[in-house]
Order: structure tokens, then sequence, then C-alpha cells
């Protein structure tokens, strides 16, 4: 697993840890939350990661072990959704 998809993968886990009734947020939101998962300023996600995983994702989603992540648009700007796995909450 690449470093960047895998950092994409310890944010949505911490950001479900942090909001348990789901997370919505633009890509500039999740590209910060990713400096909270780690102190090693490297792998923090840029503004730039993140829109290159939403366009990878092509308004689709993938699943983690815990959270279910999908790409979408609100009012024309691309946003990440986090939900429960289990429970499906957003």
């Amino acid at each position: 697993m690449t470093n960047k998809l895998n950092m994409v993968l310890k944010t949505a886990n911490m950001l479900l840890r942090d909001y348990p009734d789901g997370w919505m947020g633009d890509i500039h939101e999740f590209a910060t939350a990713s400096a909270y998962t780690t102190p090693d300023e490297r792998l923090w996600l840029t503004s730039g990661d993140v829109k290159t995983f939403h366009e990878e994702l092509k308004e689709g989603a993938f699943a983690s072990e815990y959270a279910y992540v999908s790409a979408s648009y609100a009012n024309g700007e691309p946003v990440l959704v986090i939900q429960d796995l289990d429970t499906g909450k957003v």
C-alpha cells in the first residue's frame, strides 16, 4: 500500500473516531485532518493529493476495515464523506 493511500485510510479512521456519526468535508479539510494522524510532515496529505484521490474515486467509494469513504460534490466542490462501515451513519 502506498504511503498516500495509507494516510487516506488513517485519516478516515481518525475522523470516524472523532465523529462517530460520520464526517463530510472538502478536500482541504481532509488534507488538514491528515496532519493530526502523524507528526511526520513528510506524510501529511496536500489538497492536491486529496483532489487526485477524489478524482480517482470518480464519485465512487471504497471501504477500509472500519470506514466507508465516498467521493461526491456539494455546490460543485469535491467533498469526501466518511461513514461507519457497520452502521452506515453519515
